[in-house]
């Protein structure tokens, strides 16, 4: 069950009832925070291992800066992005899909439907990124296949299945960072190709969304060679 509530001027989603993430937020404001990593800092993007009586979390704060009437409009038309991924998490996992990291806490300062920023808790996973297994064996791009194969089937995408974005924790293959957008075909047939592009998985499902998606592409190489020859 998600609930809301209103903390300072922020929008706060928590999953449960438990108040922990509550805290854990509280104490964001306050300064009050052990940060053991920065995973990225850039101007408008903060992402760090935070440690904390309950344990450890990864805390990202998002402030986009540019292209504001673009994201206002976005945002009247076709909803709030990240309060989506915020309940399709929420929901897979109910289903017992339990690859996706979790996503525990979304706080939001909003006008309307258009947030200014975004403060999240989300579930830290101990494990190996694929990026540092050196050899990925056919038994693991099986276990990687399959993990996409049950996302899609439980209606969400990963959007960018790239060797980051899969940790393998105690055997098992945790999918991070995934996509609130909604799990069209042509959305599914781009992981499925991108994980042929990555790691030599075979796509073996070549449907509408997939052509519609190959035709795309073609069409803006096509426009693009015009536009080089002018």
């Amino acid at each position: 069950m998600i609930k809301k509530n209103v903390v300072n001027d922020f929008i706060v989603l928590t999953k449960e009832q438990d108040s922990k993430y509550l805290i854990i937020f509280n104490d964001f404001l306050s300064y009050n925070l052990k940060i053991i990593k920065v995973f990225r800092s850039i101007e408008d993007t903060k992402v760090s291992l935070i440690d904390t009586e309950y344990g450890k979390f990864v805390l990202k704060v998002f402030a986009p800066k540019g292209k504001k009437n673009e994201r206002f409009i976005k945002s009247m038309l076709k909803g709030d992005y990240y309060e989506k991924l915020f309940h399709q998490t929420a929901r897979v996992r109910q289903e017992g899909f339990d690859a996706p990291n979790d996503f525990y806490l979304l706080a939001e300062r909003k006008t309307l439907r258009f947030a200014h920023c975004y403060i999240m808790l989300i579930e830290y996973i101990e494990g190996t990124e694929l990026a540092d297994i050196e050899h990925i064996s056919d038994s693991l791009k099986h276990d990687i296949k399959n993990s996409i194969v049950s996302l899609h089937h439980h209606g969400m995408v990963s959007g960018d299945p790239h060797k980051g974005n899969f940790i393998i924790e105690d055997d098992v293959v945790r999918i991070i960072d995934l996509s609130g957008k909604r799990p069209s075909a042509s959305r599914k047939a781009k992981d499925r190709i991108d994980l042929e592009r990555h790691y030599g998985i075979v796509n073996d499902k070549k449907d509408a969304g997939y052509y519609l998606l190959t035709y795309k592409k073609a069409l803006r190489s096509f426009l693009r060679k015009i536009k080089r020859k002018k």
